[in-house]
């Protein structure tokens, strides 16, 4: 069970007071908690994307939203020991951040590697799903990545899930043989996804967590996401460091009620447009 962070107070009248105040047992907000200087409350620092939508983005108002964000925000409603601050930084600022300390937590949809295991403190609980899937055009006729033997496919950056999900793949399925070319691409997702339906390549690999639903579906484009090629949790990463072992237990419990409560799927549908979690 949760424990509160904040005391019950009990204020006790003297003999000679007009009337005796009760026992509150009612939760005192965080500032007034905090202004006792007693509250037992830590305050996490949370780094997370500021350009990467619907995963984390700062909005007009100069806010941390997105799914990762607001599920942070559901977690400070629950963990009543902590209070989390968000940071809108760049990724790489994050990682330094979260190497040195300046952060306490970073949320950037990674996934488990051994490496990342021996840096940070990593959660058991995910925290979301990446979809590898492949984008098709409508009449394409294709249905599996083995329909993709013989066709043109968007370049694929060497760095990161998606080649290494293709050449994980290839490698268990050596009778079939794809051609792509490897590219730092840094085309938008939106003329990636154009480049599909207008014919100039027959499929792209690509995360499904960047709003390909919502692009597909404003543009009207004849594109459609064929089931994930592979399904990668994804964790917060937590600085290594023994008072943060207390930390991960708590995110541990916190994600898992929220998943139990449906929070997880509702956010995840909310930014996404689809429950990542139905893969499971």
């Amino acid at each position: 069970m949760m424990r509160m962070k904040k005391k019950s107070i009990l204020v006790a009248a003297s003999v000679l007071a007009l009337s005796l105040l009760t026992a509150c047992n009612s939760t005192v907000n965080k500032s007034q908690a905090e202004s006792t200087g007693d509250s037992g409350v830590r305050t996490i620092k949370v780094a997370t994307g500021h350009t990467s939508k619907p995963l984390s983005w700062v909005d007009e108002n100069g806010e941390v939203t997105g799914y990762e964000p607001e599920l942070i925000k559901e977690l400070d409603k629950v963990l009543e020991d902590y209070e989390f601050e968000l940071f809108g930084v760049e990724d790489s600022a994050g990682e330094t951040g979260l190497a040195t300390g300046k952060y306490d937590m970073l949320a950037g949809g990674l996934g488990f590697t051994e490496e990342r295991a021996e840096q940070y403190i990593i959660p058991s609980e995910s925290s979301g799903r990446a979809l590898i899937k492949i984008y098709v055009a409508e009449d394409s006729g294709i249905e599996s990545i083995q329909d993709l033997v013989g066709k043109k496919i968007s370049p694929l950056s060497p760095a990161g899930a998606t080649y290494k999900t293709v050449k994980d793949w290839e490698e268990e399925n050596p009778e079939f043989k794809l051609e792509y070319d490897l590219a730092d691409v840094g085309i938008p997702i939106a003329d990636r996804l154009k480049e599909v339906a207008t014919g100039k390549y027959d499929a792209l690999f690509y995360p499904s967590s960047y709003g390909q639903i919502e692009i597909i579906e404003d543009q009207n484009l004849p594109v459609v996401g064929l089931a994930p090629v592979k399904i990668i949790p994804t964790f917060f990463m937590i600085h290594k460091s023994e008072e943060n072992e207390e930390l991960k237990q708590a995110i541990d419990e916190g994600l898992k009620e929220l998943a139990e409560a449906g929070v997880l799927s509702e956010l995840s549908t909310e930014f996404y447009a689809e429950d990542v979690f139905q893969y499971d």
